[in-house]
């Protein structure tokens, strides 16, 4: 549609939550048109700290940014699994916070939820728990339309169902790793 108007349309989805905006460090990820994505590059260089070109297809844009939150979320998933398992053992979130930051997960996501899960900070809202159920059916969509199996997706938009069954809708996505201990019996 956009050709036959005499227009170029290219996808530029944002990744980063709403701090990382205002300081400059989203990454966005501009699909479309070479030579339009290039004429962007200005002004996608003041808005964040990386472009990652996702071809020429706009909607090759959707899939990163979708497959991007499917990673946030299987990984809030896994930590409110194990943030479960240490309290049971009376570890203090915090210490295994610390602990699991401090190597191999020392990367962002991890280090933000991980934060907002061991100090329970999900009124500190970047993400709620309804945009990502939305997300969720964007992904299975997608999946379905691809033949693409995706697991994983389920067990955490379950997750996220039952925190909004509890209230929790407008929470922090990350509130998910609430549902898990409310599950293990922790709340």
């Amino acid at each position: 549609m956009h050709g036959k108007a005499g227009q170029r349309f290219v996808a530029s989805p944002v990744l980063g939550r709403p701090e990382a905006a205002a300081a400059g460090q989203i990454v966005i990820v501009p699909a479309g048109p070479a030579d339009a994505i290039e004429k962007l590059a200005p002004l996608n260089a003041l808005m964040g700290r990386r472009t990652f070109p996702a071809g020429a297809k706009p909607e090759g844009a959707a899939a990163v940014k979708l497959a991007n939150n499917m990673l946030i979320g299987c990984a809030i998933e896994a930590m409110g699994e194990a943030f479960s398992l240490v309290r049971k053992y009376g570890v203090e979130p915090q210490a295994f916070y610390e602990v699991f930051t401090d190597g191999l997960f020392a990367a962002p996501a991890y280090k933000v939820y991980g934060n907002i899960i061991a100090k329970e900070l999900y009124d500190q809202v970047g993400f709620t728990t309804a945009l990502g159920l939305k997300d969720t059916g964007l992904m299975l969509a997608a999946s379905l339309a691809a033949n693409v199996p995706l697991p994983s997706l389920n067990v955490y938009r379950d997750k996220l169902l039952a925190a909004m069954a509890n209230g929790d809708a407008d929470r922090d996505w990350a509130v998910m790793a609430r549902q898990q201990a409310r599950t293990a019996g922790l709340e």
